[in-house]
C-alpha cells in the first residue's frame, strides 16, 4: 500500500494537526481507504519527518495525533543545480517532477537564443512549484529542491560552479570527463535546436564540459534526465 505522506510547513506542524483540504481528505479516505489510529507521515520540505496516528476522520476534516520524530536529515553538502531552458510548458514540468525524483538539489530556469522568451506568469511558476512539492513527497525525499528566479543566458554561465557540465552532441562520453567539486555541480541542458554557435564557444571560454549522451539527438527533458541521472550515479 501506497504510504500516506503529506507536505505541511513548519508553522503548521504541530502536536495535533486538523487537515480540512479536500484533496489530502480525499486521497487519505477514498485512495488509501485509512481509518482511525492507522499512521500518516507528514515532512516539512526542510529535512524533517514526523509520524502521526489519525485520531479521528470525517467527511469534512482529519485529525492527526501523537506525533512523533520518524527521520530527519541535515541540507547535504553536494548540490546538484539543473539549469533548464523555457520550454513547452507539459515538457517543462516532466523535466521539474522526474528531477526531482532522481536527487535534483536546484532547478535554474534561463532564457537563451532558441528558448521561450517570455517570461511565465505567477500562476505558472506557482504550478512548477507544485509539480516539484508532489514529486518531493512522492518520492520520499525530506528536502524540497528550489527553483530560483529566471536567468537570461549570460547570467547563468557567469555563475560560479566548479564543475559545470552541459549536453552536447559534440561532446565527450562521461569516460572521458571528470567530476572535479562534487558540492558545486552545474548541469546545463539546451534548448529545442541547441544552443547557438556563439553560446556554445561562450561556455567553452567559461571552462564548461561537454558531455555526449547519445548518437542521436535527444528532446530536452530526455536529455535533462538522462544527464541528472547519470550524474546522479556517477556521485554516488
Amino acid at each position: 500500500m501506497s504510504k500516506a505522506r503529506i507536505y505541511l510547513p513548519d508553522a503548521e506542524i504541530n502536536e495535533s494537526i486538523t487537515i480540512e483540504s479536500k484533496e489530502t481528505l480525499h486521497k487519505i479516505k477514498d485512495v488509501l481507504s485509512l481509518k482511525k489510529s492507522e499512521k500518516v507521515y507528514v515532512f516539512n520540505g526542510s529535512g524533517k519527518e514526523f509520524v502521526y496516528e489519525i485520531g479521528d476522520i470525517s467527511r469534512e476534516q482529519l485529525l492527526l495525533i501523537n506525533r512523533s520524530a520518524n527521520r530527519q536529515e541535515n541540507e547535504i553538502k553536494m548540490k546538484i543545480v539543473l539549469a533548464i531552458p523555457l520550454i513547452q510548458e507539459q515538457r517543462l514540468e516532466y523535466i521539474l517532477e522526474k528531477a526531482t525524483e532522481l536527487g535534483v538539489d536546484t532547478f535554474q530556469p534561463f532564457i537563451c537564443e532558441r528558448s521561450i522568451r517570455e517570461n511565465p506568469s505567477l500562476a505558472r511558476l506557482e504550478r512548477w512549484k507544485r509539480v516539484v512539492l508532489e514529486a518531493t513527497r512522492q518520492s520520499e525525499r525530506l528536502w524540497t529542491p528550489e527553483i530560483k528566479d529566471i536567468l537570461n543566458f549570460d547570467e547563468l554561465i557567469q555563475k560560479d560552479y566548479k564543475t559545470k557540465i552541459c549536453a552536447y552532441i559534440e561532446g565527450s562520453y562521461i569516460k572521458d570527463i571528470k567530476i572535479g567539486d562534487k558540492e558545486n555541480i552545474l548541469l546545463v541542458v539546451g534548448p529545442v535546436g541547441d544552443f547557438s554557435p556563439q553560446e556554445i564557444d561562450k561556455m567553452k571560454n567559461r571552462n564548461f564540459c561537454f558531455i555526449k549522451l547519445a548518437e542521436n539527438i535527444l528532446r530536452v527533458e530526455t536529455a535533462s534526465v538522462f544527464l541528472t541521472g547519470l550524474v546522479k550515479y556517477l556521485l554516488n
